[in-house]
This record gives structure tokens, sequence and C-alpha cells, in this order.
């Protein structure tokens, strides 16, 4: 007996398992077969390589794996032979898929970076003189031309075989593509009419979806969040924001953006992307609730540095002096509505955290109180920022104490049982 041998000749009972399924009568000589497998029986050679054909000497006990108490279940389909140069299926319908790019990645890369160059220079450079510089324009236009016919081409090629290389293929290219087309579109039109961004980002989305359909890539749902961002501040600046008026610049601001954000998480978490895109518009979202802060911060600033000129100016501007040295220019009550606003950004991404278990989601839920409450407390010139800071302080610790406490209750619930 080998050491690698069980005590009893069974491959499917070691020693101290279960006793062996009573046999219907007694073994009367060798199995009939010769076994396939490397050799773990009596009598068996340890350097006899893997494969080689042993036959067991008389008295061995030799079954066949029962179905019903093997261990990876019944009915379920048995792991690939090794060795075969085969990795184990990503995905159903991708059973070879390569789960990395190789040299491949790297390549595609900078070739897509060097063709984005060349349009950025034809894109800066086609119209110095205020008329269309075809030659600098047609450069533009060819390196864009060979961006997307890459891409296509990528995405026609079989699935299966590619693999992670042939969606590098699809996706950069396609991605600097589809920017590189809504600049030679801008530059070749150069017109600021409403028609023509709503062309730039209808075609920034629909690009975006074919080519997310092609590679299911998340870098597509991004572009595809800029071209709707731009279709949607577009539309508003020509049907709502007449209607609105002019009272509240930042609040209506606020409220675009907040709108925008939770609209575009919600449809885009149906997406195997959901992470990704609800953290992509979440930073965009990020970065507009603390522009409008710091909107209302640098207003109070240079409302602190004129505010002793009002008297000296109050007969040529009137209302306007007495109202930015008084407050600034806006009202206290429109920096409370943005804060509130922002913290009900905060609460749905801390939610989003807990559903998801990505960090992007986190990091925003951090940002925004951590960046948006000192702006505010700027803006509102805070007389006592003790008291702020101290409020904050202690909000955070008993929030911070009471996810220490789900965190320890979680970990009773979820660990195993200890006999």
């Amino acid at each position: 007996m080998t050491d690698d041998a069980p005590a009893n000749g069974t491959p499917e009972h070691p020693v101290g398992g279960p006793p062996p399924a009573p046999t219907t009568g007694p073994a009367t000589g060798p199995a009939t077969g010769p076994a396939t497998g490397p050799a773990t029986g009596p009598g068996a050679s340890p350097d006899a390589p893997p494969g080689t054909a042993m036959t067991p000497p008389a008295g061995a006990i030799v079954t066949d794996p029962d179905p019903a108490t093997d261990d990876r279940g019944a009915g379920s389909v048995p792991p690939p032979p090794v060795g075969t140069g085969h990795p184990d299926p990503i995905e159903p319908e991708f059973p070879t898929r390569a789960t990395r790019a190789g040299s491949a990645g790297g390549v595609v890369a900078l070739g897509t970076g060097l063709l984005g160059a060349a349009v950025v220079i034809a894109a800066v450079r086609a119209r110095d003189d205020g008329d269309l510089d075809w030659s600098n324009y047609g450069v533009g236009l060819g390196a864009t031309a060979v961006l997307l016919v890459i891409a296509v081409l990528g995405a026609l090629a079989d699935r299966r075989a590619g693999g992670r290389a042939r969606e590098e293929v699809v996706t950069w290219p396609g991605v600097v593509g589809i920017g590189a087309t809504a600049l030679m579109i801008g530059v070749g039109i150069n017109r600021d009419d409403d028609w023509v961004a709503y062309l730039i980002g209808g075609t920034m989305v629909a690009l975006a979806v074919i080519g997310y359909l092609a590679a299911r890539r998340a870098a597509f749902v991004v572009v595809a969040i800029l071209g709707l961002a731009l279709v949607y501040g577009v539309a508003f600046d020509s049907v709502v924001a007449d209607s609105i008026g002019d009272g509240h610049p930042q609040v209506t601001a606020a409220v675009l953006v907040a709108v925008f954000v939770v609209v575009v998480t919600l449809l885009g978490w149906a997406l195997p992307s959901r992470a990704v895109s609800g953290v992509a518009v979440g930073a965009f979202g990020l970065v507009g609730f603390l522009g409008i802060l710091a909107s209302f911060a640098v207003m109070r600033f240079f409302a602190g540095v004129f505010g002793g000129m009002s008297m000296m100016l109050d007969r040529e501007t009137g209302d306007v002096t007495s109202v930015l040295a008084a407050g600034g220019g806006f009202e206290e009550s429109d920096v409370w509505w943005v804060v509130a606003l922002g913290g009900l950004l905060a609460v749905l991404w801390a939610l989003a955290a807990a559903v998801s278990n990505h960090s992007g989601f986190s990091l925003l839920a951090i940002a925004m109180p951590a960046l948006g409450v000192p702006l505010a407390s700027v803006a509102l010139a805070a007389e006592h920022p003790t008291r702020w800071a101290a409020v904050v302080a202690a909000s955070g610790g008993v929030l911070l104490l009471g996810g220490v406490f789900l965190a320890r209750l979680r970990g009773r619930r979820t660990s195993s049982p200890q006999g």
C-alpha cells in the first residue's frame, strides 16, 4: 500500500470515514477493465505516470463513484480536464473567453491615445482664422474614422475566441471615437443653436448604446451619461428655465443636478454596470453641488470685501448694493435648500453602497458632507464655527458607533457555530 492510498483500498472512503457499502457478493477476481487514473491501489508503483493503465491485484475492491454521493452533487457537470489550456467559463455564452487582454490591451491603449491626440489638434486648429481649415479638419475626420472602423471590426470578431482582447479593441477606440465624433460635429457646424447640442448629445448616446451592446463595458455607459447630461441641460435651459425665473439660480441648479443624478442612477441600476454608472453620475452630482456651494462662498467673500463701499455706491446701484452688503447677494434659505438636497444625495449614496457593496458610493457619501458642510458654513458666515464643528462631530460619532454596533451584530449572525 502506498502512502496516499486509503486504508481500505477504496477511493471513496478514506481513513476515519464511513464504512463501505455492503457488497452483494465477495470479489471473485480482478476487475474486468483496467484502471485509467493514477495508481493508488495496493501494489501500484508510486513512480508510474498518471494515465498509465494499471491492473489492481486480486482481492482489491474497485467500485465506480456513486453519482448520488459524489461531492460535486447529483447531475452536476464534471470539471474540465486538467492541462487542456482552456480557462473556466466566465459566462455560459462565452465558454472560452480569455480573462486577460495581454499585450493587446497596451498596444490598443497607446494607438487610441495617439489617434485621440490627432483629433484634438485638428479640433483646436481647424478654425484658427475663423474659416474652416479643411487640411486640419480632414486629418481629424480621418482619425475619427479610423477609431470607429477599428471598433466596428472588433465588434464583428468572434466573441468566444476574442475574449478580453476583443473587448479592449471595441471599447477604447469606440469610446474615444465617440468623443471625436462629437468634436468633429461641433467644429464642422460651428453654431450655438440648440439643435446642434441635441445632435451631438443624441449621437453620443446612440453610439454609446451600440458600443455597450457590442462589448458590455461600463465605459460606454459613462459616455452615454455625458450625452444625456448635454441634452438634459440644453432642454432645461430652453424649455423650463424661462418659466421658473432667475430668483433662486443656485437652488434651481441644485434641483436640476439632483434630479439628473437620481434618474440616471435608477435607470442604470438595471444594467450589469450599475455601480460604475451610479458612481460616474454621482461624481458629476458631487462636483455640481460643491460648485454651487462654492459660488455662495465666493459671493459672500466679495460681499465682505466690498461691503464698506455700499454707502458710497448706494445712489448709483440702489438695492443691489445694499443686498450685497447685507447678505452677499443671496438668501440664506437658498444655502439650506442646497445643503438639504446634498444631504439627500449623500443618504442615497450610502444606501447604494450598502446594497451594491461598491466603495465608490461610500466615497461619494463621505465626500459630500466632508466638503459640502465647510463650504456651507463659509457661505452662511457662521458666527460660531465651533458649534458647527461640535454638532457635525457629535452626529458623525453617533452614526459611526451605530455602524460599529451593526457590524458586530452582523458578524455574530454570519459567523459559523463553533462545536
